[in-house]
């Protein structure tokens, strides 16, 4: 596979409308939804991330700030035709270098039930009780960010 590179854009970039129509295919149509009809209220303050292969967005995350410590990660999406080849786990571990990087210490997400799996591989853990979200299962997941982990030279970019 060829290198995906991973860039921080931010609502005025113009990949932006592009990781809204990843989100809606990966999130929300399957539910039959569209997220045309969510208010984005707040967009413009998060962090976005986006994946891209060969010159088009294959994944999408952001990080919107709960407190001075605590950020949470959320629309995390990756195109499922590449599926399983690491796009999901390095949008995840360069989100945490960024998070790390701003001063958080917590990082916060609503998981899918089945994509806990795939978090509990990147060292989150469940809390709390089990809820429905966009009308499916969700569990509330959090992992603390090590300083010693985002050292220059320790961590893969």
């Amino acid at each position: 596979m060829k290198e995906v590179i991973i860039q921080q854009i931010n609502t005025t970039s113009e990949l932006y409308p592009l990781t809204l129509e990843l989100r809606d295919l990966v999130l929300r149509q399957p539910l039959g939804m569209s997220i045309h009809n969510e208010q984005l209220i707040g967009e413009d303050e998060a962090v976005h991330l986006c994946a891209l292969y060969e010159g088009r967005i294959v994944g999408v995350l952001l990080l919107k700030k709960v407190d001075d410590d605590t950020v949470q990660m959320k629309q995390v999406a990756v195109d499922e035709s590449l599926r399983g080849k690491s796009i999901g786990r390095r949008l995840v571990e360069h989100a945490e270098q960024v998070a790390h990087e701003l001063g958080y210490i917590h990082i916060v997400l609503h998981a899918r039930q089945v994509a806990l799996p795939f978090y509990e591989k990147l060292n989150y853990t469940v809390f709390d009780e089990p809820f429905i979200e966009v009308g499916i299962p969700h569990r509330n997941m959090i992992k603390t960010l090590a300083a010693a982990d985002y050292r220059q030279g320790e961590k893969e970019a």
